[in-house]
């Protein structure tokens, strides 16, 4: 009741300015409605309304500013909130109108992902105007109830009446607003802003949707940048971010099973820096094998991978743990042999399965994951840095751990190396330093993993397991490999110092990194890198520069064996200065949700991560975990074809 006796005061103080001409000059601008949260208000791309030319339909918006860290809805809102509406009942001349929306932005909270805008946003606004109230020289008055829910760590509803009066004129005069609701015009999805580019195919596939992409030539387009949302017309679905892959976008369904969206319509809506697609397309039936064979290669690609980290450097601070006791062992049976090395395998093995169903629940939760990013956390490091320090020191005999009398047994077994438990903890341990590495083929496995089916992720996480076993399990096959080891002496007092002075250099590591994961001080950036944002790559390729993106971290080894080997030869650096390469450093040694997103945009969750973007590469070259001389400068020379002389014209 209030609400409306509030809209009669609006309507007439906006009359009244009116008629006493106080509105004259703003004849194509409402005044600004709303609170603190968000202001609103009607513009007109004309000054006057002469629309028998226009056939009889008025070109105006509806723009929005917010404060800072709240948000609208589009059209769709997603998994919570309420689109803005506009009712025109109140204005007799206006016999129907359509509201346009802008590309929106994605928002993930609490694992919700909802649809809409923040700060400034203006909605397109297609007014349909009677004829007869249209024709002679008498200002056009419109009145429009807005709804609309606005949100940041709350939700406020909104309803406010808007107000504008457009002068009447000969011929079409732009106001000043005309660029701004053009420019929005263009950010509306549509067929005709797609330059080319259209759906082919929407096609449920393992109760994935998947969407393939045409280019303008007609060939299947691999997307690296940017959304796509879905509107299916079936109550109850949600549709998770796309995960990027060749030729093809994967699309996880939420909600209910995805065998009932075959043959139901959908408003597909692509966001791309280059172009924007709305097309409305029927969901079909994928033709899939099993989910077995499909996952076949991505298992033989997760067991190589494994098998690849026993010798990435992250793991070789466990390895000298494991080979002191494989040293101590030489002169023991084959059965302690065998059954020393099986605990290893069982325990790299069982804390795989760990790992994997931790990342799972942290994926139902609604929580990013990536790969390593346990070494984000202080309170994992802290742990880690002491058992690195406790292990080097145990095995000079520097230090005896004090240990209950309930513990002793236990404790003893995993301090002197001849128990199953401690080599049980030796394979936990080698799984959980192999997590910051992502060598060749971990990569693609644990992106297949991240967006599987539940069972799928965890059988890829086993197969990955078995790979990094397969070394420990070798041994337990042929125990009679550990004969051909040298017997213990005084020699391996000093194998074991040299060992313990690795694990200790690893304590000392990761103490760096706790102290820069803990502290509020920025990245450095030393020579001529720069910090990444996002869209800043993008944006010098498309003016004409070559540019290479280093996404890293002080707890990733490989990166750092990437940059000594690579990164930093002269001769690489010789070519980066000779081609004015832009460099730009992601430094994700620190939880960084822009840094997630970038890398899950090319369907990868882990680093070391190197792209490279040119004026011919805009979408991006990606290069191995494990860098090489060769492929950087490949990708540099592919990235920009043209002589520098032509660069920049």
């Amino acid at each position: 009741m209030m609400r409306g006796f509030n809209n009669h005061i609006v309507i007439l103080t906006f009359i009244f300015a009116l008629f006493s001409g106080g509105l004259a000059a703003h004849a194509a601008t409402g005044p600004w409605q709303g609170g603190a949260e968000v202001q609103l208000r009607l513009i007109s791309a004309s000054i006057d309304h002469d629309l028998a030319g226009n056939d009889y339909q008025l070109d105006a918006a509806l723009e929005v500013k917010l404060a800072k860290g709240w948000k609208i809805y589009w059209r769709s809102p997603g998994d919570a909130g309420l689109p803005p509406e506009l009712n025109f009942t109140a204005s007799p001349a206006v016999t129907g109108h359509r509201m346009l929306f802008p590309a929106p932005e994605r928002f993930n909270l609490f694992g919700l992902d909802t649809f809409g805008y923040g700060e400034h946003v203006i909605f397109p606004l297609v007014i349909d105007v009677d004829p007869d109230m249209a024709a002679g020289h008498q200002k056009l008055i419109l009145v429009a109830d807005f709804n609309g829910l606005v949100c940041a760590d709350i939700c406020i509803p909104i309803e406010e009446t808007l107000t504008m009066a457009v002068a009447s004129g000969d011929g079409y005069s732009p106001s000043d607003h005309a660029f701004a609701i053009a420019q929005a015009r263009s950010q509306v999805p549509s067929q005709a802003t797609g330059n080319g580019y259209h759906i082919k195919t929407a096609s449920i596939i393992n109760d994935q949707l998947e969407v393939v992409i045409g280019d303008p030539a007609g060939m299947a387009y691999t997307m690296r940048r940017g959304d796509i949302l879905i509107e299916a017309e079936a109550d109850g679905y949600g549709f998770a971010a796309p995960v990027f892959r060749e030729g093809k976008s994967q699309i996880a369904i939420t909600g209910l099973a995805a065998a009932p969206l075959i043959g139901v319509d959908a408003v597909v809506t692509v966001i791309h820096p280059d172009f924007l697609i709305e097309q409305q397309i029927s969901i079909e039936k994928g033709a899939a094998g099993s989910m077995l064979a499909a996952l076949f290669p991505i298992l033989l690609f997760a067991f190589l991978g494994g098998l690849i980290l026993n010798i990435m450097p992250c793991v070789l601070p466990v390895l000298s743990l494991k080979l002191t006791s494989i040293l101590k062992q030489s002169d023991a049976s084959p059965i302690q042999i065998r059954r020393s090395f099986l605990m290893s395998a069982a325990g790299i093995i069982l804390s795989f399965m760990v790992l994997g169903g931790g990342l799972l629940s942290m994926r139902s939760a609604g929580l990013a994951i990536g790969w390593g990013i346990q070494f984000q956390n202080p309170v994992f490091l802290g742990i880690m840095m002491v058992l690195m320090a406790g292990f080097a020191l145990m095995m000079i005999d520097r230090v005896i751990l004090p240990v209950p009398d309930f513990a002793r047994r236990w404790s003893g077994k995993l301090t002197t190396g001849t128990g199953g438990w401690h080599d049980m903890a030796s394979g936990a341990l080698a799984t959980i330093l192999a997590t910051p590495c992502s060598a060749p083929f971990v990569g693609t496995a644990i992106a297949f993993a991240f967006t599987a089916p539940s069972f799928a992720m965890l059988i890829i996480f086993l197969a990955m397991g078995l790979g990094l076993a397969a070394p420990w399990l070798c041994v337990a096959m042929f125990p009679q490999l550990a004969g051909y080891l040298p017997r213990p002496g005084k020699w391996l007092i000093y194998v074991r110092q040299a060992l313990a002075i690795g694990l200790l250099a690893t304590a000392i590591w990761l103490g760096f990194v706790l102290a820069t994961v803990i502290t509020d001080a920025p990245s450095s950036y030393s020579g001529n890198w720069q910090k990444w944002q996002p869209g800043l790559a993008e944006q010098f390729a498309r003016n004409g520069d070559i540019v290479l993106v280093d996404v890293t971290a002080d707890w990733c080894l490989t990166c750092k064996a990437n940059k000594f080997l690579v990164l930093d030869l002269k001769k690489v650096q010789d070519v980066l200065d000779a081609k004015d390469v832009v460099l730009l450093k992601a430094d994700w040694t620190k939880p960084d949700d822009d840094i997630l997103d970038y890398l899950s945009s090319f369907g990868r969750y882990g680093i070391p991560f190197n792209i490279v973007y040119g004026p011919d590469a805009l979408d991006g070259i990606t290069l191995p975990e494990l860098l090489t001389e060769e492929s950087l400068l490949v990708a540099i020379e592919t990235a920009n074809l043209k002589p520098n002389s032509e660069k920049h014209q």
